[in-house]
């Protein structure tokens, strides 16, 4: 499984900073686990400031939110952030993440650690569905 991490560039500028293959471990005989992301505190650390439209969640820090969404074939976001870290999978289809980087295509059991930073979508031609947990985070400092 594809773990992407986003960050931002020394420029302020939205970026993939760490791509990782999540390993599976054997727990017990029938039984793997794997830790793609962990928080070392609560709320997680302030999302970095950015530049294109603010999609409010309206999630106090701390507080979290799991959501399902669905994007129709071809369908697009704007450029936007949001004042959440998010954890996401992509359950179906295939879609893009443009960051300020470039575009990352994404499918099937790739996960996302969205930290706020600039991002749009782009669904593939049969759709997407992504699972996500959203956490609030404390405004820029």
């Amino acid at each position: 499984m594809r773990l992407l991490i986003t960050g931002v560039d020394t420029d302020g500028k939205s970026c993939v900073v760490s791509t990782e293959e999540t390993q599976l471990d054997d727990v017990a005989p029938g039984f793997a686990m794997g830790i793609p992301y962990a928080t070392a505190s609560s709320p997680p650390p302030p999302r970095p400031p950015g530049s294109a439209g603010l999609i409010d969640q309206f999630i106090e820090p701390g507080h979290v939110r799991w959501i399902v969404i669905d994007y129709g074939p071809g369908s697009r976001t704007p450029m936007h952030h949001t004042d959440t870290l998010d954890l996401q999978t992509v359950i179906s289809g295939s879609i893009e993440l443009i960051l300020d980087d470039g575009v990352h295509p994404l499918s099937e059991g790739d996960m996302v650690v969205m930290a706020g930073v600039d991002h749009a979508w782009k669904a593939g031609p049969q759709g997407c569905r992504i699972n996500a947990v959203l956490i609030g985070t404390p405004p820029p400092a």
